[in-house]
């Protein structure tokens, strides 16, 4: 479970860093957008897959056995991903409703990386 979830969290990353920020910065540009805000865009897009990487990595280490995460530590991976999925929960019920349009096969994904997150530490 471990592998296929940090398997699946290193793809989103790229798919973060890539995707994510292609289509916004390019519309951003047609708006003739702030340097600041686009740059601002582009920090929080790679902050974002960075941190999909880095539990991606971890995910995989301690399936390799190279690490080993025990006790509470062992649900510090999948409550990074928790707080990842809230806080774009938040935002879109707050004040960007319409986002869940564009978020639900995202959701859908993070909900089974999630549950392979829990099933592989329960």
């Amino acid at each position: 479970m471990k592998l296929i979830a940090g398997i699946i969290l290193i793809f989103m990353s790229v798919v973060h860093i890539i995707y994510g920020e292609k289509q916004p910065i390019n519309e951003l540009k047609k708006l003739n957008a702030d340097n600041i805000l686009i740059g601002s865009f582009r920090t929080m897009s790679l902050q974002g897959g960075l941190l999909l990487l880095a539990v991606g990595v971890v995910e995989i280490m301690v399936y390799s056995g190279i690490i080993a995460l025990s006790g509470f530590a062992a649900f510090i991976p999948v409550g990074i991903i928790c707080l990842n999925v809230l806080s774009v929960l938040i935002v879109a019920t707050v004040k960007h409703q319409e986002l869940f349009k564009a978020i639900i096969p995202q959701l859908i994904i993070f909900a089974i990386i999630i549950t392979l997150q829990l099933v592989s530490v329960i």
